[in-house]
C-alpha cells in the first residue's frame, strides 16, 4: 500500500507541479475538472450517509458555483460576454450571486419531500456540499494569482525570479504536501496518542507536531521563492499546516457519517479525489487570507 502511494505521487505530484508553473488557463482547467470529480464522489457520500441529495441538480449547480468563482478569480484575463456579468454583479460578486441562487433552487427541490424533515435535511447538505467544494476548491486559483503589492501575478519575485502566482501556487504546494508528508511518517514512526479519535483513529498529537515542523520548514523554502521576510514561515507553517489537518479531518468526519473509509477509487493508494484535495480545501483559503490581509499582496 505504501509503495503504491509513494508511486501515485512521485507520478502526480510533477504533473500538478507542472501546472502550477505554466499557469492559466491550464491551472483553472484543472480545478475545474478537480471540482467535477470531487462534486461526483461527495454526492455519493451524502446520500450514503442518508441525505439524499438531487443528484443532477446538485452536480450542475456546484459545476455553475464553481465556474462562476473560476471566472471571477481570472476577471483580468476573461472579456466579452463575461467581463459584463463580473461588471453587472460587481457589488455582490458573480459567486454569491450564483451560490444564492443555486442555494434558492436546492431550497424548491427539496419542497418535493413528503417528509419536512427529510426535506430540510437535503437542502441543508446538499447547500453545504456546494460550499464545501465549488467555493473553497477555487481558492487554489485565487492563490495563483497573487503579486506583490505594486505588480501582479506576472511579477518576478524571489530567489528563482519566478511569476508571482506560481511562486504562491509553490508555496501552496510545498506547506500542505510537507505537512502531509510529515505528518504521515512521523505518526507512523512515533505515533502513540490519538488526536481526535472519534474522527480519524490513524492521525496522532506526534504526527501533527512533525508535520508542523515539516510544513514550517517547507514554507521557508516557499518564503524565498516568494521573496518574504524570514519571520512569515514561522506564521504560515503552522497557521496552512493546521487549515490542512482540519480539512482532512473535515473530510473524514463526512466519511464516517457515510460509512465509508475512502472517498473513492480514483487515484491508487491515496483512494478518490476528495481523498487528495480535503487538505487543500482549507489550506487554500488560508494562504490567500494571509497573503491578502497580513503580506498585502494584491491580485
Amino acid at each position: 500500500m505504501l509503495g503504491t502511494r509513494v508511486l501515485t505521487a512521485a507520478l502526480l505530484a510533477p504533473l500538478v507541479v507542472l501546472v502550477a508553473l505554466l499557469g492559466e488557463p491550464w491551472l483553472s482547467l484543472l480545478i475545474g475538472l478537480i471540482v467535477f470529480l470531487a462534486l461526483v464522489e461527495l454526492i455519493g457520500l451524502l446520500d450514503a450517509a442518508g441525505f439524499a441529495p438531487p443528484q443532477v441538480l446538485m452536480l450542475a449547480l456546484g459545476l455553475a458555483v464553481a465556474g462562476a468563482t473560476l471566472i471571477a478569480a481570472n476577471q483580468g484575463l476573461v472579456g466579452a460576454l463575461l467581463s459584463s456579468l463580473l461588471a453587472a454583479t460587481a457589488v455582490p460578486g458573480l459567486p454569491i450571486m450564483v451560490f444564492v441562487t443555486a442555494v434558492l433552487a436546492l431550497a424548491i427541490a427539496s419542497f418535493t419531500r413528503a417528509d419536512p424533515r427529510e426535506g430540510f435535511l437535503t437542502w441543508a447538505t446538499a447547500s453545504f456540499g456546494l460550499a464545501y467544494v465549488a467555493l473553497l476548491a477555487p481558492f487554489v486559483v485565487v492563490v495563483a494569482h497573487l503579486g506583490p503589492a505594486d505588480g501582479s501575478a506576472a511579477t518576478s519575485v524571489g530567489g528563482l525570479g519566478l511569476p508571482a502566482g506560481s511562486a504562491w501556487m509553490l508555496m501552496l504546494l510545498l506547506v500542505v504536501w510537507g505537512y502531509d508528508t510529515g505528518a504521515y511518517l512521523t505518526g507512523r514512526w512515533l505515533g502513540r496518542r490519538r488526536l481526535i479519535d472519534h474522527v480519524s483513529p490513524s492521525k496522532t498529537l506526534e504526527g501533527l507536531a512533525g508535520g508542523l515542523v515539516a510544513a514550517t520548514l517547507a514554507a521557508g523554502i516557499g518564503a524565498w521563492l516568494i521573496g518574504l521576510a524570514p519571520w512569515h514561515p514561522l506564521v504560515i507553517g503552522p497557521l496552512v499546516g493546521l487549515a490542512a489537518q482540519a480539512g482532512d479531518l473535515a473530510e473524514s468526519l463526512l466519511k464516517r457519517a457515510a460509512g465509508r473509509k475512502e472517498s473513492g477509487f480514483l487515484i491508487p493508494g491515496h483512494g478518490g479525489m476528495l481523498d487528495r484535495i480535503d487538505s487543500f480545501l482549507f489550506a487554500a483559503p488560508a494562504l490567500a487570507g494571509y497573503a491578502l490581509l497580513v503580506v498585502g499582496a494584491g491580485r
